[in-house]
């Protein structure tokens, strides 16, 4: 093993390790129990917000039963074929 692949290794791990800290001292055990509400985000200097805020959620399925109409357009260009920025 490299010295940079042994670096990224041990910055993964402790990224995960720490994001496992901060879930359990939210009461949470997994991440598919992470709401928006829970997630904040600091916008600037003195004033956060949570993800329920800043973000518009949606639903499983929403966007192929009935896209919010603030992503109609992206959804009306959105082509599965290629990927384009």
């Amino acid at each position: 093993m490299t010295d940079k692949t042994a670096r990224v290794r041990r910055y993964q791990e402790a990224t995960v390790s720490g994001a496992l800290q901060i879930m359990a001292a939210m009461g949470v055990t997994d991440p598919c129990q992470l709401r928006p509400h829970m997630l904040r985000r600091r916008v600037d200097a003195c004033t956060d917000r949570s993800y329920a805020e800043l973000y518009e959620w949606l639903a499983p399925g929403q966007l192929l039963a009935e896209p919010p109409a603030s992503w109609a357009a992206d959804w009306r260009a959105a082509d599965p074929d290629r990927f384009t920025v």
